[in-house]
C-alpha cells in the first residue's frame, strides 16, 4: 500500500484559538500585576485556565487530528477526536468528488450518504486529482 498524501485544512482555522491564547494570556499576566486576595487570585487563575483549555487546547487537538490520508487503496479521512469521527473508504466505493462553493468536498459513496470535506484549500485541484484516482488515472 503506497501512502500519497496527507491532507490538511488551512491553517488559518487556528485563527480564533490563537486569538483567544493571547487574549488569555494578556488577561493572566495583566492580573498578576495587582496585589489580590489568595482566594481571588485563585478563582482567575482556575477561570483562565478553563477558558484556555476550552477555547485553545481542544481546537489545536481537533485541528491536529484533522486530515484526509490519500493511498493507493482508498481514503482514510479523520475529522478530529475519536474513532467514530474517522472512515477508511476504498476506491471501488467511491462514486464520485465534486466541488460545492458552499459545502466543499463531496465524496459519494455508494452505499453511504456522501462526505463533507470543508477548510481544505485549493479545493478545485483536490477534486480534479481524486477524481483523476478514482478514475483509475493516477496523477499524484
Amino acid at each position: 500500500m503506497t501512502h500519497y498524501v496527507r491532507l490538511r485544512p488551512r491553517l488559518s482555522r487556528l485563527a480564533f484559538p490563537l486569538v483567544w491564547l493571547a487574549l488569555l494570556s494578556g488577561a493572566t499576566s495583566f492580573l498578576s500585576s495587582y496585589e489580590l486576595s489568595d482566594w481571588l487570585r485563585y478563582t482567575i487563575w482556575a477561570t483562565i485556565a478553563v477558558a484556555s483549555i476550552i477555547l485553545w487546547l481542544i481546537p489545536s487537538i481537533r485541528f491536529s487530528a484533522t486530515f484526509v490520508d490519500v493511498k493507493s487503496s482508498g481514503l482514510f479521512i479523520s475529522r478530529g477526536f475519536g474513532s467514530s469521527r474517522r472512515h477508511e473508504i476504498a476506491w471501488s466505493e467511491i462514486v464520485s468528488v465534486n466541488y460545492s462553493a458552499l459545502r466543499g468536498i463531496l465524496i459519494n459513496v455508494k452505499e453511504d450518504s456522501e462526505i463533507a470535506l470543508r477548510g481544505y484549500g485549493n479545493q478545485k485541484a483536490i477534486v480534479a486529482e481524486l477524481n483523476s484516482l478514482v478514475h483509475g488515472k493516477i496523477g499524484l
